[in-house]
């Protein structure tokens, strides 16, 4: 997908199928642009982990909350806009406003709560070093609206996850861009354990060696930092006990490139596991996100896919 860069302003690409329009102060001015694009179902993850693939939503418990209810009923392609203001700087705050609609321009008004929120939006920088889990609302004209800051500048992709009410669960991948230069990436590494806080977040793989379309099972082990022993004190987060969110590596990632999942239900003390499936060959990078006695970690790590 070429990316859009206008200015500093919005370039928005998707594939997704709900929509929901409704111009806010920001939609409706001078000063702002907006972007649309189609969007597309996402299909889940595999076994009962929540996978939302490309929002690989395939068919796992907490994701067929996303996908089973659309099973049968007519797939209707829908319209996602973003709408910022025409510069964006990096290090301000900026209010996102995102509209879904349906392909004749019509708003989409009435949506679904997935794991306690109708909209679930996942920033990244396309060069994966940003990452952020938002919760637009919508205002009462119908649009969603979030204010998030840039740290730096570059483009973003940001992954809106919605279900419009009797239809399937839709992720649309929209595009903006900050002004300024981004910063410099720091050098990709393998690593498999990361502390954060007096939290220590392992990563374990079934096997060294991860091949493209095989379901595989991703573990975590959360370990406290000063006692050495597992983790006893995780609450529900957005009511699961963590979240795995998945983006493959690529000069402008699209929804086929954004892999959401959900824990299996055989978790113990301090160890999630996730089922997942990567689409193609290729670098990913994960974020698990976990809640600890009420600090919000994200632990992030590299994958190659063969």
């Amino acid at each position: 997908m070429n990316r859009l860069v206008i200015a500093a302003a919005i370039a928005s690409s998707l594939l997704v199928i709900p929509g929901c329009y409704t111009p806010t102060s920001e939609a409706s001015s001078n000063e702002s642009s907006e972007v649309e694009g189609m969007e597309s179902n996402h299909p889940e993850a595999m076994g009962d982990g929540h996978h939302h693939h490309h929002h690989q939503q395939h068919q796992s418990d907490s994701h067929s909350e996303h996908s089973e209810e659309g099973h049968g009923e007519p797939q209707q392609a829908t319209l996602a806009k973003l709408t910022v203001p025409s510069a964006i700087a990096a290090n301000l705050p900026v209010v996102l406003g995102i509209d879904i609609q349906d392909t004749a321009g019509n708003p989409v008004s009435e949506f679904d709560i997935v794991h306690e929120k109708t909209m679930h939006l996942i920033v990244v920088s396309d060069d994966l070093q940003f990452f952020s889990h938002l919760h637009p609302t919508q205002n009462e004209a119908g649009q969603f609206q979030v204010e998030n800051i840039f740290p730096s500048g570059g483009n973003y992709t940001l992954f809106a996850d919605y279900k419009p009410t009797g239809d399937a669960q839709r992720v649309s991948a929209l595009k903006t861009t900050v002004a300024g230069n981004p910063s410099p990436p720091p050098e990709m590494t393998l690593m498999r354990s990361q502390t954060l806080g007096n939290t220590q977040v392992g990563l374990m793989l079934p096997q060294e060696e991860i091949s493209a379309g095989e379901p595989i099972t991703i573990a975590f082990h959360l370990e406290d930092v000063q006692t050495q022993t597992m983790v006893n004190d995780l609450q529900p987060y957005l009511g699961e006990l963590g979240h795995l969110v998945i983006v493959k590596q690529s000069d402008s990632p699209t929804e086929v490139d954004y892999i959401h999942a959900h824990p299996l239900p055989n978790h113990g003390p301090g160890h999630l596991e996730f089922m997942a499936q990567f689409p193609e060959p290729g670098n990913y990078k994960m974020w698990g996100e976990f809640n600890r006695n009420g600090e919000m970690i994200a632990a992030e790590f590299w994958v190659t896919v063969q």
